[in-house]
């Protein structure tokens, strides 16, 4: 026994120097990893220095280089604001030059054109003077003297025409007038005749004085409204009589507009659209169509048919508004006292239809003591709102 106790102590012994020998060495690792760390930590310190220094320096290096930069993006500026400049300079000497020469071309045709229009002034100013003198000629003789025979009526006046009134109006005035001259006496009578803006129209024809037709078609088309035609059909087609336009109103623009619109027309024809278009437009059918029965010849005849239809119309609905609105004042009345009585009797009957409904759904018992009604129906079991009849009139009106 005491061997095996001191074989034991001197295990034990053992390993406590073991473990004292391996603690020795961990302190001397330890140490030695401190160490090596100090030693690290300071070359890395070096190491941080060292590149600040350089980031210093690159820093440094930048700056200049910034500097070097600005200077050169200002000298470039410089420069190229000095060339914009002197390029700019150029081009306003350039264009003035060149407007300088325009406004000299320009004058120059100004000056030609008021010599070629002088030139036509004058050569106007002799014709018309020529023409006057021939008008006066014709005014006091009654003849021109032309080649070949003379046919022209001796001290006939002929109208005169600016441009204000009516061309159609004016041709046929002029050709009453002229119906037996040449076509040589007509233009030229017609030249003489002219006034005003009406002479600018001789500009556009070199051959006026000779060609009747010719001038007429020019001043047809200036001051003439055969181009119009077509524009006033159309609107006489969808015309139709306005709510505060009276008959006689109505009527008068109705002719007015058909005369425009077939200015060549006969006269019956003429009469015959306007009856035609004055019924089709009426704003009253069957003002219309007793208008239309009757088939008037003129429109003088169907505007005073119209106008006692219109009338008799007038005085007929005045003794029955009184009647209509007395019967639409009881029957309002009537509506507003009954409105509010059956909006009343239908939410009172909602209500008792979904009292009953709860109480079906929480008291069956009591439910069966009293039976439900549909009153609709009238069959038990049941209540309107979920009837599968649908409503009759007698049952709606009991339930009203």
């Amino acid at each position: 026994m005491e061997d095996s106790m001191k074989q034991l102590m001197e295990m034990l012994s053992a390993m406590k120097e073991d473990i004292k020998r391996s603690q020795e060495e961990t302190k001397e690792d330890i140490k030695r990893g401190q160490e090596e760390m100090e030693e690290d930590m300071k070359r890395g310190q070096e190491e941080m220095k060292a590149s600040q220094e350089e980031m210093k320096a690159s820093q440094e290096e930048v700056k200049v280089s910034q500097e070097e930069m600005k200077e050169d993006i200002k000298a470039s500026q410089e420069k190229l604001l000095q060339e914009m400049k002197t390029a700019m300079e150029e081009n306003n000497t350039k264009l003035e030059t060149k407007l300088n020469e325009f406004e000299q071309v320009v004058e120059e045709e100004i000056n030609l054109v008021k010599d070629d229009v002088k030139a036509v002034k004058e050569e106007m100013n002799k014709k018309i003077e020529d023409l006057e003198t021939k008008f006066a000629q014709l005014s006091t003789t009654g003849v021109i003297k032309t080649e070949g025979t003379v046919t022209t009526p001796s001290k006939v006046k002929v109208p005169t025409f600016d441009g204000k009134v009516s061309w159609n109006t004016y041709l046929r005035q002029f050709e009453a007038v002229v119906r037996n001259w040449r076509e040589e006496d007509k233009a030229t009578s017609l030249i003489a005749a002219l006034r005003g803006e009406a002479l600018e129209v001789l500009r556009t024809i070199p051959e006026a004085s000779t060609n009747y037709a010719m001038l007429t078609s020019a001043l047809e088309r200036r001051y003439g409204d055969a181009h119009l035609q077509h524009v006033y059909q159309a609107q006489l087609r969808s015309r139709r009589q306005r709510f505060e336009e009276t008959l006689q109103q109505y009527e008068a623009d109705i002719s007015r507009m058909v005369n425009l619109a077939y200015p060549t027309a006969p006269a019956e024809v003429i009469e015959q659209l306007s009856v035609s278009s004055f019924i089709e437009g009426l704003r009253d059918p069957e003002i219309g169509q007793l208008v239309r029965l009757a088939r008037h010849k003129t429109i003088s005849e169907a505007l005073a048919q119209a106008l006692e239809i219109e009338a008799a119309k007038q005085a007929s609905r005045g003794t029955s508004k009184i009647r209509q609105v007395k019967t639409y004042q009881y029957q309002d009345r009537e509506r507003k006292v009954q409105r509010p009585c059956k909006n009343l009797v239908d939410s009172i009957k909602d209500v008792l239809e979904k009292f009953t409904d709860g109480q079906n759904s929480e008291d069956s018992t009591t439910n069966r003591r009293r039976p439900i009604r549909c009153w609709t129906c009238g069959v038990e079991g049941h209540v309107r709102s979920r009837c599968p009849q649908p409503p009759t009139e007698q049952n709606q009106g009991n339930a009203n």
